[in-house]
């Protein structure tokens, strides 16, 4: 299937309340981002945290990576101001979070390193909803639930819904980090594009085996990004200022009636991008899409050249 560019404004998008077994009020908007690599899921949102929002210390099976816009994220070991961001990788506990005011910001999940499959939260949402039937309690981001023995098991809320939709026990990944990383991008300089007029950088990492980068890129007014193939996936929201693409302007901001998703697959052909004004985009670079599907291809190949077993 031919790579594709997508633009979604966050005002179309609909706002519904989630939070998988947690403490408070989280409302997300989604944005229906496909992988283009079969069997790779992920899902990239505008969040809204309430105050009373909580969760207890906990990790991933899968590698996380947040970006706050209005009020602070309380997490301990991951705390988070307006115009931070975070990466918070696979099997790295962080936490307790608790919400001491309303709090809203950019999230993706996706994933990680070690090549475990993502979970969706439609999925973990209707794991949730059939435990509950069965007699499960969440509170606090617990899970509890009394066996016919009156024996009670008690883990992590996330974790159960997990293993309900896996069928199997959880396994985290070692750690590849010690913490979360906090990058404070106000403190970072802008770097001017060698290439490209008008356009400037503020690199903020490069993560991983897989080489996920986190990034901000502005376009000076009256300048644009020409049309090029980009080689690797990227996830671009424009935060402020606006931009034009295909003959369109879309509006950047950190609400949930304005801001731009723009979703570039690997391999796509993306037309120039102009900014009569000025815009900026916070990126997050995903080179671990087409690895997995050039190891996909590899696989497929490798097992069109085997020769035949004699049975």
């Amino acid at each position: 299937m031919k790579p594709t560019v997508s633009l979604y404004s966050v005002a179309d998008m609909k706002l519904y309340e989630t939070g998988v077994g947690r403490e408070g009020r989280m409302a997300v908007k989604d944005f229906p981002l496909e992988s283009g690599v079969p069997g790779v899921a992920f899902e990239f949102s505008w969040n809204s945290y309430d105050t009373g929002y909580g969760t207890p210390r906990h990790k991933h099976t899968f590698d996380q990576v947040r970006f706050a816009l209005q009020g602070n994220r309380e997490i301990k070991d991951g705390f988070l101001e307006p115009g931070d961001c975070g990466f918070y990788p696979e099997g790295v506990p962080y936490g307790p979070q608790m919400q001491t005011a309303p709090s809203t910001g950019l999230g993706l999940q996706f994933q990680g390193a070690s090549g475990i499959p993502y979970v969706t939260h439609a999925e973990l949402v209707r794991a949730q909803n059939e435990l509950k039937a069965a007699g499960a309690t969440f509170e606090r981001g617990i899970f509890r639930q009394t066996l016919p023995d009156g024996r009670t098991i008690t883990k992590d809320a996330h974790a159960a819904c997990y293993e309900h939709v896996t069928g199997r026990p959880i396994e985290y990944p070692a750690p590849r980090f010690e913490m979360p990383i906090v990058m404070h991008a106000h403190n970072a300089q802008w770097v001017a594009d060698r290439s490209l007029p008008g356009v400037e950088h503020k690199p903020l990492g490069s993560f991983g085996v897989r080489r996920s980068g986190l990034r901000l890129t502005r376009i000076l007014p009256g300048h644009a990004i020409p049309a090029r193939v980009e080689a690797d996936a990227e996830i671009r929201y424009l935060i402020d200022g606006s931009i034009t693409y295909d003959g369109r302007t879309w509006l950047g901001g950190e609400t949930a009636d304005r801001g731009t998703c723009m979703w570039v697959q690997a391999g796509a052909s993306v037309g120039e991008i102009s900014s009569a004004g000025g815009g900026t985009f916070f990126v997050i670079e995903l080179p671990v899409l087409a690895d997995i599907a050039a190891e996909q291809a590899r696989a497929a190949s490798t097992a069109g050249t085997r020769e035949p077993q004699l049975v």
